[in-house]
Formats: C-alpha cells, sequence, structure tokens
C-alpha cells in the first residue's frame, strides 16, 4: 500500500454552542437558588423596592394627612370657640350687667343668675373647661373677675385680679372677637380660649366673655387623628406587603423554574422545556428560552455526529472558542504513527464485505481505545489503517514516549484479539488460506509538520502534512523488510527514556524511498 504524505480529517463547518456539553454537570437548581444569599434574590430586592417605596409614601402621606386633618379639626374648634364667644356675648344682658356696682360680689342676684345659666351652659358643653367674665381696671394690663363658671380648676371670685399683660389675645377680646392661636399657661391650667366684647346698647365696653378648653381637649384631638392615621396607614401597609408577596411568588416561581431548567440544560438535559402557559414577559422568555434549548439540542446532536469522525480531542480543539474553523495551519514538533495490517487483502478474500467491516470495526474500535488513553489525536482511517499524531492539537512533551507506548499496547491487544478470534472460529477462515494470525505494521516518527485546514469557507478538512508524515509511512511499509512490527525513527528514539531504548533492536541507518536523506531505525 502506497502511503500518502498528507492525511485528512473531514467535518462539517458548525457554529458549536458549547464545548463537551453532554460531560458538564450543574448543581441542583432548588439548592442554588436556596443557598443565594437573599441579598442577592431579585424577588427580595423587588420586594424590598416595593416596600421600602410603598412605606416612604405612606409615611409622607400620613404625615400631609395628619397634619391636615390636624388643622382642620383645630380650625373647626377655633371656629366653634368663637361661635360660642360670640353667642353668649349676644345673649347676655349687658345694660343690667353695667348697673352691677364695683362692690357687688358672687352673691349680687345678678351676678349669681347669670353665673348659674353660664355654668350650665358649660357643665352641658363636654368641651368647655370654664365660661368666665373679666372688666378692665384702671390699671393697663390688669383686669377683675365679675364671675367665673368653672369645672374643676381653680375658681377665680367676683373682684379676684387677673394679669393679663402677656395674653394679648385677651386684651384684644375688648376690641373684638379674639382666638387664641395656642395654649396658654397660669394658674387656672393650660387652655385654649376665644374672648368677645360685651358691649352696652350704646356701644360702650364693660367687659370681655372668654370661654377657655382645657390643653388636654387638645391633645385628644391630635391622638384621635393619630389612631385614625395609624388604623388606615396601618391597613394601607398591611395591603402593601400583601400585594408584595403576591409579587413576590408572581415573580420568584418563573425565576425559580428558569433557573432549574437551565441548570438541567447545563447537566446536558437538552430535551428540558418550560411549556409556560401565561403570555406575558415570563411567557415570552419560556417561549424563548425552550427555542433556545432546541437549537442546543440539535446543536448537541451535530456535535455528537462530528465526534464520531474525529478524535475526542481534536472535536474539542475544534470548539474549544466557539467559533467556525479556519483555513490555514500551525506549525509545530509532534510524533505520527502510522498503522496497517498485514496480508489483509488475504483475509478480505475469506468473507463477505459485510463480514469484513465487522471484523475491522472491532479492531478498529480497540485501537482507537489504546490510541485516545495515551493522549493521541486519531487522524484518519485508511480502510484497516490508521494515522494517529501526538502533541496535536494540544501540545504535550512527551509525545515521543506516549506514541511508542500506544504501539506497543495496540500491538498487545492485537494479539489478545487474535485470541478472542480463535475461540469465537473466525482464525480458522484466515488460517485455511495460510494466514497464521492478523499482525500490524507501524511506523513512528517525530519532527515538524503543519496542522490545520485547507480548503474552502464551504467545505474544509483539518490534517497534518510534511516530510514527517511521509516519513512515518515508508517506516510502516520497511516492517516488511526487517521483519519487525514496529518500526520507529531515530528522532523517536532520542526522546523517550534510556529505559525503554535499551530494548530496541538498531538497524543502524537506513534509506528512505523518495527521500534523500536517511535515517536511523530502531523496532520494538
Amino acid at each position: 500500500m502506497s502511503p500518502p504524505c498528507i492525511t485528512t480529517v473531514r467535518h462539517p463547518q458548525i457554529d458549536f454552542a458549547m464545548d463537551s456539553l453532554a460531560h458538564l454537570t450543574a448543581p441542583d437548581a432548588r439548592q442554588s437558588f436556596i443557598k443565594l444569599p437573599w441579598w442577592r434574590r431579585f424577588d427580595f430586592r423587588i420586594a424590598a423596592i416595593l416596600v421600602g417605596t410603598s412605606s416612604v409614601i405612606i409615611v409622607l402621606v400620613g404625615l400631609f394627612a395628619y397634619q391636615s386633618i390636624v388643622n382642620t379639626r383645630l380650625d373647626l374648634f377655633e371656629k366653634r370657640l368663637r361661635m360660642i364667644a360670640v353667642t353668649l356675648s349676644e345673649t347676655i344682658n349687658t345694660d343690667e350687667l353695667a348697673s352691677v356696682p364695683a362692690s357687688a360680689d358672687q352673691h349680687t342676684p345678678v351676678i349669681a343668675s347669670l353665673w348659674r345659666r353660664l355654668k350650665n351652659i358649660a357643665d352641658a358643653e363636654p368641651g368647655i373647661e370654664s365660661i368666665y367674665i373679666l372688666q378692665a381696671t384702671e390699671t393697663p394690663g390688669k383686669l377683675r373677675f365679675l364671675l367665673d363658671a368653672s369645672k374643676v380648676s381653680r375658681i377665680a371670685q367676683t373682684g379676684e385680679l387677673y394679669d393679663a399683660t402677656e395674653l394679648p389675645f385677651m386684651l384684644q377680646g375688648f376690641e373684638r372677637v379674639s382666638v387664641e392661636d395656642r395654649v396658654y399657661g397660669d394658674d387656672f391650667g393650660q387652655t385654649q380660649s376665644s374672648y368677645a366684647p360685651l358691649k352696652t346698647s350704646d356701644g360702650r365696653v364693660i367687659g370681655i366673655i372668654g370661654v377657655d378648653v382645657l390643653a388636654l381637649r387638645l391633645a385628644e384631638i391630635r391622638w384621635q387623628v393619630v389612631r385614625f392615621c395609624a388604623a388606615v396607614f396601618g391597613i394601607a401597609f398591611i395591603a402593601v406587603l400583601v400585594i408584595t408577596m403576591v409579587v413576590r411568588r408572581q415573580v420568584r416561581q418563573p425565576l425559580a423554574r428558569v433557573l432549574e431548567a437551565a441548570s438541567a440544560i447545563a447537566a446536558g438535559k437538552l430535551d428540558t422545556r418550560l411549556h409556560a402557559p401565561s403570555r406575558d414577559e415570563f411567557g415570552l422568555l419560556a417561549d424563548e428560552f425552550d427555542t433556545m434549548a432546541s437549537h442546543l439540542r440539535d446543536r448537541e446532536r451535530l456535535r455528537e455526529t462530528f465526534g464520531l469522525y474525529v478524535s475526542r480531542e481534536l472535536a474539542s480543539a475544534l470548539m474549544k472558542d466557539g467559533k467556525l474553523p479556519a483555513l490555514g495551519g500551525v506549525e509545530c514538533v509532534a510524533t505520527v504513527i502510522f498503522c496497517d495490517l498485514g496480508n489483509y487483502t488475504r483475509i478480505s478474500e475469506a468473507f463477505s464485505p459485510q463480514e469484513v467491516i465487522s471484523l475491522i470495526n472491532e479492531y478498529l474500535a480497540a485501537m482507537c481505545t489504546i490510541i485516545e488513553a495515551h493522549r493521541g489525536c486519531l487522524l484518519d482511517f485508511t480502510g484497516d489503517g490508521i494515522i494517529a499524531g501526538f502533541g496535536l492539537p494540544l501540545p504535550d512533551p512527551d509525545h515521543a514516549h506516549n506514541a511508542v507506548q500506544c504501539a506497543i499496547k495496540m500491538r498487545q491487544r492485537l494479539t489478545q484479539l487474535n485470541g478472542e478470534w480463535e475461540a469465537r472460529g473466525l482464525a480458522a477462515r484466515w488460517q485455511v488460506i495460510g494466514v497464521d494470525r492478523i499482525e500490524a505494521r507501524m511506523g513512528i516518527h517525530t519532527g515538524p509538520l503543519v496542522a490545520g485546514n485547507i480548503g474552502s469557507s464551504s467545505r474544509m478538512k483539518y490534517c497534518v502534512m510534511g516530510d514527517t508524515v511521509n516519513i512515518a509511512a515508508r517506516l510502516e511499509e520497511m516492517n516488511k523488510d526487517f521483519n519487525s512490527t514496529i518500526l520507529l525513527s531515530d528522532q523517536v528514539k532520542i526522546r523517550v527514556p534510556s529505559a525503554m531504548t535499551d530494548t530496541f533492536a538498531d538497524y543502524g541507518v537506513v534509506n528512505i524511498r523518495g527521500r534523500v536523506q536517511a535515517v536511523g531505525a530502531y523496532s520494538v
């Protein structure tokens, strides 16, 4: 058999999505989801954003509502105080009151009658603490009590003086109706008051009538508003939490399903599908995911099919960067083995074509396993022949040593196969034609060569080219001359350990057909 100087391996031009996907493993998706820190989980961040934003809005709206309601309630309260003061001033007989002498006391009939009437009004109004009448004195800012109809606070006596120099609203009451804008404190307690002038029929001001409300009453109004706002916005906050949990669940479940499906895809389960029934964004995502999975499954099938035609190392090297193979080659120093069966033509005569294929496949399967176990790259099958490279496409500093060990193991395995074929009765069919056993001849050479792709952008071949390939092929042929089975060159010998070379048979320098320069030859 005349060996070629160029060996090739055909492969399809495929855009591979991932490298050796079927051999990858991935952690369980549910465990990954559980172990993910809570601050990195998307559903928690969505929930935190919703709760945080809603809480800020609720607080701001609550403060605004509280202030608005309190101001409205207090404004209504002040208007009511003003109305009470005005109404009372209009119902008092000021002309009769003006006739009361300055020396009168609380037992004076006019004062006593008016006190009872005002006391009944104060008792009937739960919000009113006291109703009183003050008159001006000759001293500015100093007033005197004409009467004081109070519930529980200290009751002023008729004629008792009162210092109003720091109470501008009280003094304004001699001119017009006024209501204090805040709480004032004195010996009678913390109160907020309204005042109205008491005028006689001729327009003369004889005093003011005051209406007091305790500060506790105002505080109660504020607390009522606080409780109301707290209840309303507490319910709103709970509603936000419920809505957030529902939203979080609606986000978390689809994400968990996508993560679980992605982990299954990464583990090589390319038939995994989501089949989401929803028609929202997650439904669209699931549809695109299923489409992607279908494409990955198709590409993986192509990759697996491609792997049947080339060695695993070569397939991985071609696919490792995920790009289409490009034309061109790389020069490197590597070792090449040419292996061919002896008497193959005569043996083929004893079998049908189908039987020949079965026999050769059994032999090639055993040899390929050994080649791959020694980091070899299967380059080509030439009928019954095998061409393998070591140190390519991936570098291997021990390529020569691995190649020699591989050749020895291949010879040993072929001896075992002969025993198996003998036991099965197959050997008898070639023994009757004078072939005692099937033997393989192997030639091994180490040297520079070019490994790469040749052809066109639509069809290309991976091949090794160079004088190294030709020498290995010629050495395989020369086994016939030396009655050997493994013949290697001196370039291989110098690269293997001396412990192994001590057993080599030295045939000296031999001429290679078609080549001027001779090489040293050794058999194993």
